[in-house]
């Protein structure tokens, strides 16, 4: 048999692929990281009992598995989708009907509410919120693809996006934007929605960013809180953290991450910078037209806007992880090791093992907010949808 180089070449390709694919099916198992004794919901059973029973995304052995789409085998392809997606044709599965509130300051949020109320009248069925990550929105694929399976049988939900000041088409009506800690706004949305539906409960999402911001928001309130739960997805837990594995000096990052994290952010201030100007802090224009990384947004804007000595004062005040050991609520988490934005150093495992109201779901895999099962199909709405569930199966108005 005559040798050929090519045909070798291919055969250890696909081996390896192989083996690739049968490691990472391998490996596919959601670990869940909680206290010895859970919290005690109040149906009287334990939060660790009830996600065993009626979360099988979560707890099942034969269902508790994400392995990714074959084309999307790695955390950078997995994350990297979403804007691959939207860059070449807006998701539109979800409809909106847009509501704005107004801030004791005078600034605006915007809730989109879906289904719109000519689709859904106003009436007592569980209300779920969800907030975006960085310069999000509504529109964003993770935000719309978790609204369609709460919204549709067997679940049913009412849900509302928490578009904050400035974000997805809001009109920034002060010279304050918003930030990683801005729970404020946050808190003057969610009472608004219980005001409105009083004998609604309430289970709050965020991601990246924004669950950054809810954690934070939980820790605060408490036992006060007036949510019944809270589900934080993609949370990068250590601000500072995050933003040096942004910022790392590898290719992924300097060519990828950092630059498209930065345009996002970029473009919302130029959106908004006249009216940002009509605040009592002057910026130094000079310098910002010169920003080349994320950490120098932070310290010109970010940090100099909403009054923080500098950036490492604005990450160290609002990272949500020195939150956490308030938080008094059913509280799920969902991380991927593989997060290329969230070190996996920086997850306070200890804290998910000593508070009994937290449960940590791990995954070898997802990247960040990706998830994707294959092209068309995502993995986190599932455990979402089925978490709510059961916390409404389990809890009074």
């Amino acid at each position: 048999m005559i040798y050929n180089p090519l045909l070798a070449t291919n055969a250890i390709a696909a081996s390896a692929a192989t083996l690739y694919r049968k490691n990472t099916v391998d490996n596919s198992g959601v670990y869940l990281i909680n206290a010895p004794q859970t919290a005690i919901v109040e149906s009287k059973n334990t939060l660790f009992d009830i996600i065993t029973a009626e979360c099988p995304s979560l707890a099942d052995p034969n269902k508790a598995h994400f392995v990714p789409a074959p084309l999307l085998p790695t955390a950078d392809f997995q994350t990297c989708y979403n804007a691959i997606r939207e860059r070449f044709g807006k998701l539109k599965i979800v409809k909106y009907e847009r509501e704005l509130i107004t801030t004791e300051d005078g600034g605006t949020i915007g809730l989109d509410w879906s289904p719109p109320f000519t689709q859904m009248p106003e009436d007592d069925r569980p209300i779920v919120v969800l907030s975006h990550g960085l310069s999000g929105g509504s529109q964003e694929t993770y935000i719309q693809t978790a609204i369609k399976t709460l919204t549709s049988a067997p679940y049913n939900f009412r849900t509302v996006v928490v578009n904050f000041r400035g974000c997805a088409g809001v009109k920034l009506t002060t010279h304050v934007l918003y930030n990683a800690g801005t729970t404020s706004d946050y808190d003057i949305a969610v009472k608004y929605i219980k005001g409105r539906f009083p004998q609604s409960k309430l289970v709050a999402i965020g991601y990246s960013l924004g669950a950054n911001l809810i954690t934070k928001y939980v820790g605060e309130q408490g036992k006060a809180c007036p949510l019944k739960a809270a589900i934080s997805v993609g949370n990068p837990y250590d601000l500072a953290a995050s933003s040096n594995a942004i910022e790392q000096p590898t290719l992924r990052s300097k060519y990828v991450y950092s630059p498209a994290i930065l345009e996002g952010l970029m473009q919302l201030y130029q959106r908004h910078s006249k009216m940002v100007a009509t605040g009592p802090v002057k910026l130094d224009a000079e310098a910002i037209a010169k920003i080349k990384t994320i950490s120098e947004y932070n310290e010109l804007i970010t940090s100099r806007i909403f009054g923080y000595k500098n950036s490492t004062d604005y990450f160290q005040q609002n990272s949500c992880a020195q939150f956490m050991p308030n938080i008094s609520i059913p509280f799920l988490a969902i991380t991927a090791l593989d997060d290329p934005l969230c070190p996996e150093s920086y997850i306070p495992r200890k804290i998910f093992r000593s508070n009994p109201h937290l449960v940590l779901a791990l995954t070898m895999y997802g990247g960040h907010l990706g998830y994707h099962e294959s092209l068309s199909q995502s993995w986190l709405p599932r455990p979402i949808a089925e978490f709510c569930s059961a916390i409404f199966n389990h809890t009074t108005a």
